[in-house]
């Protein structure tokens, strides 16, 4: 962390990311498993720290294989390493085809049109481009459907300019340990899977990588647990906090009982009370209904 010497006296506040501590999660993620790649989620920015960064340090550490939610967020990380296996969880957006090859991408293929659409601009090519294979088994948020999946069974062969490279899906519960829908999701993804050619699987995310090895299959997807998130409800966390934020207290004050604090007089002091106002609020995204929590 920055010692106050290193922070500008006009700053606020001082949001510190750990790099170390990304790369000690993504290593204890990585002892667990007993076979299978250990991957990365970064979407969203990677969940607001930095893609760039974020990417590298992962690179650095060893990880081959990471997943981003957008076309841009994917390009972005590409100009980070050449060899980095990229794929792109929004899947393919119509006629951009071009924009996903120019920088060997991978998009998570969602529908069957996204499918063919990838397979002909592969043909056209003379090549067989690399994607991902997105089954929903129960989250009900993108992923082929079961019918489209014995359709695309049937049309295999019909697709040769697509290379599929892995089928996904997703666990929808897999924070809490012991529901009933973890093993219901992976049992339908094996039934799934196995009308397809063998495939390398991926099912775990983060709260997935922490459940029974049945789970890993051949690549985790591991993401918020990178960035110090818990990854089971009512357990230890294991892993280190990445992002610590610091704000400066801008006044201190002493309040009687009966002084009532905030917007809507929120809060009202039931004994001698001590408030700090520091410099963070609704503009830094703490919501203004946190106070009547």
């Amino acid at each position: 962390p920055p010692s106050p010497a290193t922070v500008p006296a006009e700053a606020r506040a001082v949001l510190t990311i750990d790099l170390d501590a990304l790369r000690s999660n993504w290593r204890t993620v990585r002892s667990r498993l007993t076979h299978a790649e250990c991957a990365a989620v970064i979407k969203a920015d990677a969940y607001g720290l930095g893609l760039e960064q974020i990417a590298g340090a992962l690179v650095a550490e060893g990880c081959r294989t990471v997943f981003v939610a957008t076309l841009d967020e994917a390009r972005r990380v590409r100009i980070v390493s050449p060899a980095l296996t990229i794929y792109v969880l929004d899947g393919l957006l119509p006629g951009a085809a071009a924009s996903y090859i120019g920088f060997n991408l991978r998009p998570c293929l969602s529908s069957l049109d996204e499918i063919a659409e990838w397979s002909a601009a592969g043909a056209e090519r003379g090549e067989r481009l690399k994607a991902a294979l997105h089954i929903d088994t129960g989250m009900n948020r993108l992923g082929l459907t079961a019918h489209d999946v014995e359709t695309l069974a049937r049309a295999w062969d019909t697709f040769d300019g697509f290379q599929c490279t892995l089928v996904m899906s997703h666990l929808a519960c897999a924070d809490v340990p012991g529901h009933p829908m973890n093993d219901a999701q992976r049992t339908r993804f094996d039934e799934l899977r196995a009308k397809l050619p063998p495939l390398p699987a991926s099912l775990a995310n983060s709260g997935g990588t922490f459940l029974d090895p049945a789970f890993q299959y051949d690549l985790v997807r591991p993401g918020i647990v990178l960035f110090g998130g818990r990854a089971l409800e009512g357990r230890p966390n294991p892993m280190r906090h990445v992002v610590t934020l610091k704000a400066r207290i801008l006044q201190i004050r002493d309040c009687a009982p009966g002084a009532t604090v905030g917007y809507g007089a929120a809060y009202t002091c039931d004994r001698p009370t001590r408030l700090a106002t520091i410099a963070c609020g609704y503009a830094d995204g703490f919501l203004r209904a946190i106070s009547r929590a």
